[in-house]
């Protein structure tokens, strides 16, 4: 495992291949990924149909789901002549129950704590009703509990669509089935492609650029990450993983050639 003194060493500010979702680290130029943007932001500024407050993402394994619902509750944008909303990112592998989902929606908005979830979701309604901002929740991951995401998109219908919810998922075969009662609210599905082999290493060599160093190919040699991102078969997760054991191994030969020199 490499040390901070390893990464300084080798002209890193901080590690490039973190295998955690860090918006600081999204990058743009993966074209499926952009166009789940414009995707998304176009879903959000929709005020057409009040009873189409639900979105759904489905994109294959590692290919990037995490990251780019992170970037998109961490980047709302006020619509034209309007204030901007509340973005609120959440991971389904964490928020497990329905308390902690209350919770997360009432702790972004500011609002005093309530030991029931009744007075909970009163608490939040109460609040969207009187300010001028909108809720987009995010959710990683399907829906915790329906049934409050339910309450709350219903409610949105007869509120200007004050909430809207967008869900990164696996690819689905059944939309239906996996959405359950939501699926009447459904006014987004879209799926998408993995990466290509060229942008994943374009994607690589950008993060050690992101990360601080100088010049990648001083160090990691671009046939060996062009290599790295063809045997990752299109999984962003997997070329970082990869990538991560191959610049541990270079770093560590690089410190024991140094030792030998001393010797």
């Amino acid at each position: 495992m490499l040390t901070t003194t390893d990464l300084i060493k080798a002209n890193f500010l901080e590690h490039p291949f973190l295998r955690y979702g860090d918006p600081r680290f999204f990058f743009p130029h993966i074209s499926e990924q952009r166009k789940v943007l414009e995707v998304a932001w176009g879903f959000i500024n929709d005020q057409n149909d009040p009873k189409k407050n639900l979105g759904v993402v489905a994109g294959p394994v590692g290919s990037g789901k995490s990251m780019l619902a992170m970037k998109i509750a961490a980047g709302i944008h006020p619509a034209l002549n309007q204030p901007a909303g509340y973005g609120i990112y959440m991971n389904t592998n964490t928020v497990t129950e329905p308390r902690h989902f209350l919770m997360a929606v009432i702790d972004a908005l500011s609002l005093p704590s309530s030991r029931a979830n009744a007075d909970r979701m009163d608490s939040i309604f109460k609040h969207l009703n009187l300010s001028p901002r909108g809720l987009l929740l995010v959710l990683d991951g399907p829906p915790v509990d329906q049934e409050y995401l339910h309450e709350m998109l219903a409610w949105s219908v007869e509120h200007q669509k004050k909430i809207k919810a967008l869900v990164f998922l696996q690819d689905l075969n059944e939309t239906a089935t996996n959405l359950g009662g939501l699926n009447e609210f459904l006014g987004l599905y879209h799926p998408y492609r993995a990466p290509s082999t060229q942008e994943i290493a374009n994607l690589l060599y950008s993060r050690c650029k992101m990360a601080g160093h100088p010049n990648p190919l001083t160090l990691l040699e671009e046939k060996e990450i062009l290599e790295i991102a063809a045997a990752a078969r299109g999984s962003l997760t997997n070329a970082l993983a990869m990538a991560n054991d191959y610049l541990e191994r270079i770093i560590e030969e690089k410190k024991n050639r140094l030792t030998i020199m001393e010797l």
